[in-house]
């Protein structure tokens, strides 16, 4: 019917890898916690393998950058004033567009990592479209 195949009515998997996610040296000790956390869930999901360990490293460090925006902006504020020649004027942090492009590439991250409530869904045993008496429409 349609376009509907076999092959993506399945979510391919990737056997898991021989070894551990091993953590990267350049991490901080914030972002090292971050990484064996995913490594973790990832390892529970039989989903794990050795060569996620940058990528996951890049999400890790997101997470880490995300906690530390959060924190400048709840103690300092969302904006700031500027002088100009003419007084002041309110303007933005910098911190604010950093919070929402660290957000941003760490929801990316997740996704392709398929850690997010709509991949879980599609990776979920028995998550198929019950066949129905309005399938031929």
């Amino acid at each position: 019917m349609g376009t509907d195949r076999k092959d993506r009515q399945t979510a391919a998997t990737i056997a898991p890898g021989e070894g551990p996610l091993i953590c990267p040296l350049h991490l901080s000790d914030l972002a090292q916690l971050h990484f064996g956390t995913i490594a973790s869930i990832l390892e529970q999901q039989k989903r794990s393998h050795p060569s996620y360990a940058e990528h996951i490293a890049l999400l890790a460090q997101r997470l880490e950058q995300i906690q530390r925006y959060q924190a400048v902006l709840e103690s300092v504020g969302d904006t700031y004033a500027a002088a100009t020649k003419t007084g002041f004027i309110i303007r933005a942090r910098p911190e604010v567009a950093m919070l929402s492009d660290a957000m941003r590439q760490a929801q990316s991250l997740l996704g392709e990592l398929m850690l997010n409530p709509a991949s879980a869904m599609k990776l979920a045993e028995g998550h198929k479209p019950q066949a129905g008496e309005f399938d031929d429409f």
